[in-house]
């Protein structure tokens, strides 16, 4: 503003010869030719000032005597208007102390004038005060601008370290931005600092201008800051100090002796994290706080975003996940170091190509379900690889829709291996599978010894009646030899009938078909426990194949006998089922936990004997295996934490609450099919396992419902 105003009176200084010259005319002939030339010199230098855009103070002096010889040239006539436009325009100019020696100028030309020229102090004194007054009007009117302008001004830094804020892409460049600024604000500002908050400790992270060598990294206590200045760490304060104050505060910075100092807090979400320091030289026409806080504001936001915006990068950057951001049509827009890891491919090749591809075509239509939705999306398990023929790597996926900024809406698909995991599981479940067997195995040894030993003691009967009867034929040998050689056959008849009498030969071929049968009899018993065994303990594999359910049961019954015969007598009730698309294995482990829990249920019951009943039924679509105990019953205030890890209500070292938390893990996201349980207490539980029989790969998907998410 105040630049407009010198246009304004410059114009009018400018245009004052083409009319104020003809005073001169008829005034005194020495002096009017001299004038004329004075004048015009005045107005040159003073349109020189004004493109310099600042005058030299001994200026006063010269310029005044050239006004002074104009106006005494024509009496102090017509002329004189030049020393009120000449005032006027240069009181725009300099500090007060020119304004003093401006003022002195001016009484001189009329005192000149009065004693010189015969001005008569009638006119001379109004002149005079005439005078004075536009250099007072001149001197407020620059002020005001000059303030005007300085607001101007302070605004426009704010606005470009505004727009430089917001183009920073680093916290360096953040607070180069903002030190810039903040020496911008006025001429008198010599230094800035940022500082942050610690704890008890001050930190100088950035400085600028006229810094001590050491202020740059210098850490120091809060404590030692003055109480005023320490005020300002709060959201919305602001401190300034001068004199002695300003010296301690500059003492603790280390920066050179200020007049001033303005601290203004850096505070985002509430809390004040550092300080914006400025030192001034000299005290500044008017306040600065003001634009400092706002400058510390501005700039603690920026810093605060980057910082998130580095953190959430580092995050991404180091997470173990893959993180896919796409577009709504699928096209890749950036991955994150763990897919290029996962997916065996460079994000250049990543980026521009499609998401889908990468995902295996039996899970798409699953992913895509869970996103489609109305409750909060889950990891869904599936398959992805980078290229066409590489391996499909087992992952959790999870693929969420998001709005963007600008209202797009993005896919953010993350995925976490689980391929060592699942190596893991399997390792585990033939582990506790072993465990079980392991448990079970003093028991099936007394199953296998029972039969063994009467198998054992009837052959060895065998043995003795083979024994036997071979003395028996070598008697009746000889009674055929006697009575061929026509010898004693009475004797000989006698001898026979003492081996068969001591024989017992009766006796012996009563029992020995008996003896035949029973042995016959234990080694099907054994067969039919190692057949059990075997096909229980067979470790599969991966891939599921169609099993006869009801033959595992039976197997798994056969192997849990000797945990369940002293407590329990167990009834099947086995339907016709088809063949079940599962792993044979995973069933097998299912059925030997329900099992041997419903057989401790009992005996925690203590109430004697009790019954087991397994049962099997197709229903719609699904295998139904049905495991009743007469035990104890669960209790309602533990029945929603019955299948979590490592609860049981077993004493400790008796249950490690692993096993119906197996059972879920096997039955549910292995098979895809359910488990629950009813229960009064006292009376006894029934879990029901349902098995789809096609198999989870082979369930019929809601395609309607994926081609709309789409």
């Amino acid at each position: 503003m105040r630049g407009q105003v010198r246009t304004l009176f410059l114009g009018v200084l400018l245009l004052w010869p083409a009319f104020g010259l003809w005073g001169l005319l008829g005034s005194r002939p020495e002096l009017a030719a001299l004038a004329v030339v004075t004048a015009l010199a005045v107005v040159g230098w003073l349109y020189a000032g004004y493109r310099r855009q600042r005058f030299p103070a001994w200026s006063w002096i010269f310029e005044g005597a050239g006004v002074c010889l104009v106006a005494a040239a024509s009496e102090y006539g017509p002329t004189i208007g030049l020393c009120f436009v000449w005032v006027s325009f240069r009181a725009l100019y300099g500090g007060l102390r020119e304004k003093i020696l401006g003022t002195a100028v001016v009484c001189g030309i009329m005192a000149a004038g009065a004693l010189m020229f015969d001005v008569r102090p009638g006119v001379a004194i109004p002149l005079f005060f005439t005078a004075l007054i536009s250099l007072a009007v001149s001197h407020v009117l620059a002020m005001g601008s000059s303030a005007r302008d300085r607001s101007a001004d302070r605004e426009g830094t704010l606005a470009s370290a505004g727009a430089g804020l917001v183009a920073s892409t680093t916290r360096a460049e953040a607070m180069d931005v903002t030190l810039g600024a903040a020496l911008s604000m006025d001429r008198a500002a010599s230094a800035a600092l940022i500082m942050t908050v610690t704890g008890p400790s001050l930190h100088v992270i950035a400085a600028a201008g006229d810094v001590g060598p050491e202020a740059y990294g210098w850490v120091t206590e809060l404590t030692r800051l003055p109480e005023e200045a320490r005020a300002a760490l709060r959201p919305g304060g602001c401190a300034v100090v001068c004199d002695q104050t300003a010296a301690e505060v500059a003492e603790v910075l280390r920066l050179p002796p200020p007049a001033m100092i303005v601290l203004a807090p850096m505070a985002a979400h509430g809390d004040a994290f550092g300080l914006l320091v400025v030192a001034l030289d000299r005290l500044p026409t008017d306040d600065l706080s003001a634009a400092v806080t706002t400058l510390a504001d501005e700039s603690a936001l920026t810093l605060d975003q980057l910082l998130s915006r580095s953190r959430l990068s580092i995050v991404v950057e180091h997470s173990a996940d893959a993180l896919i951001l796409a577009s709504e049509s699928g096209l890749i827009r950036f991955v994150n170091p763990a897919a290029e890891m996962m997916l065996a491919c460079p994000s250049e090749e990543l980026v521009g190509s499609n998401l889908w591809p990468l995902v295996h075509e039996g899970d798409v239509t699953a992913l895509r379900e869970v996103v489609s939705s109305f409750v909060r999306p889950t990891p869904v398990p599936c398959r992805i690889r980078g290229r066409e023929h590489a391996e499909w790597t087992d992952v959790e996926a999870l693929v969420e829709y998001v709005s963007e900024h600008d209202g797009s809406r993005s896919i953010v698909f993350t995925a976490r291996d689980v391929s060592e995991r699942h190596r893991l599981e399997l390792e585990l479940r033939h582990a506790q599978k072993l465990e079980s067997v392991g448990r079970l195995a003093a028991g099936i040894a007394h199953e296998i010894n029972t039969p063994i030993q009467f198998v054992g003691d009837n052959a060895r009967f065998l043995e003795t009646a083979f024994t036997d009867l071979d003395r028996l034929l070598a008697a009746y040998r000889e009674l055929v030899s006697a009575a061929q050689a026509n010898g004693d056959i009475e004797t000989t008849l006698r001898d026979v009938d003492a081996v068969a009498t001591e024989i017992d030969i009766e006796f012996v071929m009563e029992e020995v078909p008996t003896a035949i049968s029973q042995t016959l009899e234990g080694i099907s018993r054994v067969a039919n426990i190692v057949r059990a065994m075997k096909a229980f303990g067979h470790p599969g594999t991966e891939e599921k194949s169609r099993a006869d359910l009801n033959e595992a049961i039976k197997n798994t019954i056969v192997v849990a006998n000797n945990e369940i015969k002293y407590i329990a007598d167990v009834e099947t009730d086995l339907g016709d089922l088809p063949l079940v698309h599962c792993h044979l294995g995973d069933i097998n482990q299912v059925v030997l936990n329900l099992v041997v829990n419903a057989a401790h249920a009992i005996g925690a019951a203590d109430r004697g004997r009790g019954t087991i009943r397994v049962s099997t039924r197709p229903e719609d679509g699904f295998a139904v295996i049905e495991v009743a105990d007469s035990g104890t019953g669960v209790p309602a205030e533990i029945a929603d934490k019955l299948f979590d890890p490592f609860f049981t209500t077993k004493e400790v070292g008796t249950g490690t609450g692993q096993g119906l938390a197996l059972v879920r893990t096997l039955v549910a996201d292995r098979h895809g099919g359910t488990i629950d349980f009813t229960s009064t207490v006292g009376v006894g539980t029934v879990f029901t396992v349902r098995l789809p029989v096609a198999g989870l790969e082979e369930l019929p998907m809601n395609t309607e419902l994926a081609e709309v998410s789409l």
